[in-house]
């Protein structure tokens, strides 16, 4: 992987940018799971360089070329995407001489992420941001967009993947078994929402497909969303994906990090107050009344997809040691049972929403 600085000096270069590239300050950006990130700074102006990770997206040029089909049709004032920025041979995507796939974007500034939400009026700012991100993408459809990462929130196939590695060996492990004997309690959920896409209660929209905390970005005094960023796993799918981890990731009390799960419900109401007015209808009843299940079927979903990659050496997710996947994937677990517990609360809120933001309308 090519990241000493004389080599990401290069691929710079690569890119139709003004400044000597060799002048940049090049660091490394984040703690993304996937992708690997730098931020550069040349002279005023500071961008985003990133390597594609080809072992999770098949195709990378084809994640950079939805992203350049959204930055094409994107007029939505105030809320902004990253676009990628031309290579000097007038396409988005560069390759360096192992294969490998990067991508260079404008640095959204001045923004700020946040770790928690502190205060429902930003729990509402992000569901604004999430609603207008569909509304507008909606009115633009169709877009020319090609599935960037197949398979994605197949919960089926990924409950499928889980149970080839439930094996008596792994079983030796109480922790595994527990998390193991949660999965196979909850096997049904997992159909939940691609029943309904296949019987057509649902349609496919442009989704973004990880619009979690981390993704958003703030005014710097908070109050505003000003962009979402990661658009990796934007592609056709389903928006109550979309909503469920949006919710997943916001709502959490205890955070991602912790060692427990709780769900919020005035975190919760606000963020689908601010999504039901920004999408003025775009869900009928039908997608409406399938949110709490949802909201379920996400954590459980990504839980399957922690304990799987556990199981086969921490393939997918990049760890610091061996059991943080086993680790999250219980997080998860405990945030699906504390759901499960405002079941009853989690409809009528749900209901609530969408209803004033109806009448408002």
């Amino acid at each position: 992987m090519p990241t000493e600085p004389v080599r990401l000096h290069a691929l710079l270069a690569g890119f139709a940018l003004a400044g000597d590239p060799d002048r940049a300050a090049i660091t490394p950006l984040g703690g993304g799971l996937i992708n690997d990130s730098f931020a550069v700074r040349l002279d005023e102006r500071r961008y985003v360089l990133q390597r594609i990770n080809a072992r999770v997206f098949p195709d990378p040029a084809r994640v950079i070329a939805n992203q350049a089909a959204l930055a094409a049709v994107w007029d939505a004032p105030g809320l902004d995407i990253p676009a990628p920025l031309p290579t000097r041979d007038g396409g988005f995507a560069l390759h360096d001489d192992s294969g490998a796939c990067w991508r260079l974007t404008r640095f959204i500034a001045p923004s700020r992420s946040l770790a928690r939400l502190d205060h429902p009026a930003q729990a509402r700012a992000v569901g604004e941001a999430l609603g207008r991100f569909h509304r507008t993408l909606a009115r633009h459809a169709p877009l020319p967009l090609q599935t960037a990462l197949p398979g994605f929130h197949d919960t089926p196939a990924y409950l499928a993947g889980l149970r080839r590695l439930d094996t008596p060996t792994a079983r030796h492990d109480p922790t595994l078994a527990e998390s193991l004997d949660f999965v196979a309690q909850r096997a049904p959920l997992a159909a939940t929402l691609a029943t309904a896409r296949a019987e057509g209660r649902i349609g496919e929209h442009v989704v973004h497909g990880d619009p979690k905390l981390d993704n958003l970005l703030f005014s710097t005094d908070a109050t505003r969303v000003v962009a979402l960023i990661d658009l990796d796993t934007v592609q056709p799918g389903l928006i109550h994906h979309d909503l469920g981890d949006c919710l997943r990731s916001c709502c959490n009390r205890a955070g991602e990090g912790g060692a427990s799960a709780r769900f919020d419900l005035a975190l919760a109401a606000a963020i689908l107050g601010g999504y039901a007015a920004a999408t003025d209808g775009l869900l009928d009843a039908e997608e409406r009344a399938l949110i709490p299940q949802a909201l379920r079927l996400v954590p459980f979903e990504l839980g399957i997809r922690f304990l799987t990659d556990h199981l086969q050496g921490d393939r997918y997710f990049r760890v610091r040691r061996h059991g943080d996947n086993l680790r999250k994937a219980r997080v998860q677990f405990a945030l699906v049972a504390d759901l499960e517990r405002q079941t009853d609360e989690i409809e009528t809120l749900v209901e609530r929403c969408f209803a004033e933001a109806t009448s408002v309308a």
